[in-house]
């Protein structure tokens, strides 16, 4: 049987209640203490997540107008009248993502290009006189330059596989490291620009998804005192959900309008760092120069965070093309 901490009011709408409730006549809410926990968070997120009811719509103007208020009204227990923080943020993530996706559309040039390599072809006489070089001659880790020229090369006048390509190259004295290293290079190589964005393109969702509980992680070591982990993860959650937002409405007038690329890149980011230090303000109720303080020093300590993240993940994703 599941305890519950029940109260004598609902704390979603403030019906009185008996002991013997364990729901919300009023409104449906579950009886029990405010403090969510992460199961309840799943559970709420999990029963009906592709229902965009009425929630969504009572969400929408408190989490343009008056940043924090949801998380707070989450936390204090408000949890049937508000969206699900998790659909929200994944409903918004994925509006996000199709119009990037529009920015990100390759060229009829990307769609040919190659990625890498992109050296000018070698004639016949080149390409045997550089074959014909010692090791000694092709420094440069992983691969020299000549070897690159000549791995375009075989790209270009041969079906050969990566394997395949490797081994007429008869790179020699490589340890496995090394050799694994080259083989991504060809493969690499041999994929165009557009195969290469897209495949990396892919990588995002996770990768910011993984970074929201760093960022509540952060929060947290901010604002010690101002509550449990799970307060800083709702509020990471809402948070994230409004830079994607702002970024939705980028992506689309940058599709519209290629040439407001200069103005619509500040203006964004000067509007998600106002909405972040006001959202700072109203949950953990500090004054507004401690927040802007806090927001500034915890933005550039995530930035930093998520570009190694990044960069980690795009090294990952590129050794597994």
């Amino acid at each position: 049987m599941k305890k519950r901490r029940k109260h004598k009011a609902c704390l979603n709408c403030g019906e009185l209640l008996n002991q013997k409730h364990n729901y919300c006549p009023n409104c449906g809410q579950e009886n029990t203490d405010h403090q969510v926990s992460l199961g309840l968070l799943l559970r709420e997120f999990t029963s009906n997540f592709f229902s965009l009811d009425s929630r969504f719509a009572h969400t929408f103007k408190p989490f343009l107008v008056n940043p924090g208020k949801i998380t707070n009204s989450f936390i204090d227990g408000k949890r049937v009248y508000y969206a699900n923080p998790i659909r929200w943020y994944i409903v918004i993530s994925i509006f996000h993502f199709f119009f990037l996706a529009k920015i990100l559309e390759p060229s009829v040039k990307d769609k040919k290009q190659r990625g890498f390599g992109g050296a000018k072809e070698l004639s016949v006489e080149k390409y045997d006189s550089l074959f014909s070089l010692p090791d000694s001659v092709h420094t440069g880790w992983p691969i020299s330059n000549a070897r690159q020229k000549m791995v375009t090369h075989l790209i270009e006048t041969t079906d050969l596989d990566a394997t395949q390509i490797a081994d007429s190259l008869r790179i020699t004295n490589k340890s496995w490291f090394d050799g694994f290293v080259v083989n991504r290079i060809i493969k690499i190589s041999q994929e165009t620009t557009a195969s290469i964005n897209n495949y990396l393109f892919r990588q995002l969702p996770i990768i910011i998804f993984f970074a929201l509980p760093v960022y509540a992680f952060l929060l947290k070591l901010f604002f010690w005192r101002k509550g449990l982990y799970i307060k800083h993860l709702i509020h990471s959650i809402h948070l994230h959900s409004f830079l994607f937002f702002i970024l939705s409405w980028m992506w689309i007038l940058l599709w519209l309008f290629p040439n407001i690329k200069g103005a619509a890149i500040p203006i964004s980011i000067l509007i998600i760092f106002s909405y972040s230090v006001l959202s700072y303000r109203k949950v953990y109720e500090i004054k507004l120069i401690w927040s802007i303080f806090r927001a500034s020093i915890l933005g550039l300590i995530y930035s930093f965070f998520v570009a190694i993240v990044f960069l980690v993940g795009v090294l990952i994703s590129l050794a597994m093309i």
